[in-house]
């Protein structure tokens, strides 16, 4: 089990928008990102399906958890003066582009010096999101969050999809795997969709510019996430290396 007393523990999510597929890209492109397609639905989907790429796609906010400091943040992508923050004392709203707010964030690991990271999907998706939208960026990034081999990775970082299948899920039965939400929900947790929003909506909310919407989402991610990690290591964690 975890110490969570004596480790330097951080619970990180991201939320991303795809690009506007009808202005930012060129035709040739488009027709490149779209070959596969046979029918209109199929296009559609592979449209939809470029919200998961960091080529393809811009980082809306990153929500962080500092369990040792018991202090959450969220880097929220703005390209104007908005400076609105939480009530909570122990949260923080900070503003700035996409590059600012990527930046921050591996300044902020590289200051704390964290040696355990935990995400839920984050060995599939935020982590090498992030590396790979950091080249997009220019950035050189603080830390290897990709670093190690899929069996050996968790000795820093802790997936919750991963732990919650035993690091191999299948289509169905005992090992498969479900939403952060559906876990939650099944394990007397609270959800951070109960506040109404969903992962989905984020793309739309960040057009719409409800900023605050977004980073209210996306701390009630990372508490819920810090949640079920607390349950799991109390419970399910039997790994010495910890």
């Amino acid at each position: 089990m975890i110490d969570l007393e004596r480790r330097k523990i951080l619970v990180f999510d991201l939320e991303v928008a795809a690009y506007d597929f009808e202005t930012h890209y060129d035709e040739e492109t488009k027709e490149y990102l779209t070959k596969f397609a046979t029918t209109e639905q199929e296009k559609l989907n592979s449209i939809d399906a470029l919200t998961f790429s960091p080529f393809t796609s811009q980082i809306v906010c990153i929500g962080l958890y500092d369990l040792s400091r018991d202090k959450k943040c969220c880097l929220i992508n703005v390209d104007e003066n908005y400076e609105k923050q939480p009530e909570d004392e122990k949260e923080e709203y900070v503003f700035g582009t996409e590059k600012e707010i990527v930046e921050i964030f591996w300044k902020s690991i590289a200051t704390y010096k964290y040696d355990i990271f935990v995400t839920f999907n984050g060995r599939e998706f935020d982590c090498p999101f992030i590396m790979l939208r950091s080249l997009v960026l220019g950035i050189r990034p603080s830390y290897n969050l990709m670093k190690g081999s899929d069996f050996t990775f968790k000795d820093y970082h802790v997936d919750l999809l991963k732990e919650l299948t035993f690091h191999k899920h299948s289509p169905q039965g005992a090992r498969r795997k479900f939403t952060l939400d559906f876990y939650c929900k099944q394990l007397g947790v609270e959800s951070s969709k109960d506040g109404g929003v969903t992962g989905d909506m984020v793309g739309p909310l960040f057009r719409d510019k409800q900023y605050r919407t977004i980073a209210d989402y996306c701390i009630r991610d990372v508490v819920t996430e810090a949640e079920l990690f607390k349950k799991w290591n109390e419970l399910l964690n039997f790994n010495q290396l910890y």
